[in-house]
């Protein structure tokens, strides 16, 4: 994933969480509200049982009415039916009462309807009670109490928990913002610092390189003397013993490594247009073989199928040499390399698999990094060479181990 991805992955986090910690806190605080109301409701609820009793006592002394009973009765209904059903109290909205308190309320309604009933068969507007009645109003008290007290108490439990899970919330999210922030920025620091380590590292590669390009172009035509030179030594020489044969072989042979390290250079550091022709891969890879001599004890087996792709012919057979190649060293000389190609409806793959040892875990991860080599010769530019040309193609190059494979991906065209 790349730096600025992360980042932006990290910053959406905090966002995100932030947000859900508002939300949740809202959420909460709705919820204790509701229960307050709840408990608010409920109790207004007793204070109305309180009242009609009250009411009662005083319709039976002669000093009240039937009006002002079904006044006490009319308030009560309303705040029952709130109660149940929701609406607005105090300006805030109120959820209806939970399921599992419906039978406590629906008791205190039965017992108020009870009340109420007594009330409406009594002769004239106020007056004596009898003492069955007496008796009926003393048993609904008790119940009617006894009922909303406990409604009260069960919806009071309920309004602490949510004010307890307010306060939780209260403490232990700001600390969750807190460690994730603190981590958000910490990881944005060291990605920061990795990706500015990488841009000084390229920094430092692209002087190197043009420094580098300048050098290689003026060592060419020195070296281009000296191998001419070497040559008319050779062919004027009039002592042709083994000695000064080898003589003359070794030298050409470090002049042509020479001119192969230039060339990796130059490869390198310069990026050339591409010249793009619809080629037989199959016939890339032959020709990718026939260009370097291969010892007999390598045994390379070529894919039956073949496919046609869209590439630069020749940089494309640079890679799979270098790929054949550092396969052959691998198997110091003796084994067996497989290339497969496999292809689909968007990507065209070639694997180049060797029989070797395998990459030591430690040079994997940087492996097509440039200058780097784990052999004792070389410029450590081939793999590097590699990607740059696959990723010229917008594909993409890669390695595994168990067995050693490098997988080339060239998209279709």
């Amino acid at each position: 994933m790349k730096s600025q991805h992360i980042i932006i992955l990290l910053i959406s986090t905090q966002i995100l969480l932030i947000s859900a910690s508002f939300g949740a806190l809202y959420i909460v605080e709705v919820q204790e509200a509701n229960s307050v109301n709840h408990v608010n409701l409920a109790g207004k609820n007793r204070m109305y049982a309180a009242l009609v009793l009250h009411e009662i006592d005083k319709f039976d002394d002669g000093i009240s009415s039937k009006a002002k009973l079904y006044q006490v009765f009319d308030d009560y209904s309303q705040n029952t039916f709130l109660l149940k059903n929701g609406g607005v109290f105090l300006g805030h909205s109120i959820k209806p009462l939970s399921e599992k308190y419906l039978s406590d309320l629906q008791i205190i309604e039965e017992r108020f309807f009870e009340l109420q009933l007594i009330i409406h068969n009594l002769q004239g507007l106020s007056g004596s009670l009898s003492s069955e009645d007496l008796l009926k109003i003393e048993k609904i008290e008790f119940e009617l109490f006894d009922v909303t007290d406990t409604l009260t108490e069960k919806l009071t439990i309920d309004a602490n928990k949510a004010i307890k899970q307010k306060e939780t919330l209260g403490i232990v999210l700001p600390i969750i913002n807190a460690i994730v922030y603190v981590v958000t920025i910490y990881v944005i620091f060291q990605t920061l610092k990795k990706e500015n380590k990488k841009i000084q590292k390229l920094e430092k590669l692209y002087t190197i390189g043009q420094m580098a390009s300048r050098l290689a172009h003026d060592l060419k035509n020195p070296l281009s003397v000296i191998q001419s030179s070497i040559d008319m030594l050779e062919l004027k020489s009039t002592e042709k013993t083994e000695f000064t044969q080898t003589m003359y072989k070794r030298m050409k042979g470090s002049i042509k490594e020479v001119f192969h390290i230039i060339d990796d250079v130059l490869e390198f550091t310069r990026t050339k247009e591409l010249k793009i022709s619809e080629t037989s891969l199959l016939n890339i890879l032959e020709q990718s073989i026939s260009s370097f001599n291969f010892p007999n004890a390598v045994t390379i087996e070529l894919p039956k199928n073949d496919v046609k792709i869209k590439c630069d012919a020749l940089k494309l057979q640079s890679v799979f040499v270098n790929l054949l190649v550092n396969a052959m060293y691998a198997m110091s000389n003796n084994g067996k390399i497989t290339v497969k190609i496999d292809d689909t409806s968007t990507w065209t793959k070639i694997s180049v698999i060797d029989s070797g040892p395998g990459i030591p875990k430690d040079v994997l991860p940087h492996i097509f990094e440039p200058l780097f080599t784990s052999k004792p010769t070389g410029t450590g530019l081939g793999l590097g060479i590699c990607k740059n040309i696959v990723e010229q193609h917008n594909g993409k190059i890669s390695v595994k181990n168990n067995p050693t494979t490098f997988t080339v991906e060239l998209p279709k065209v």
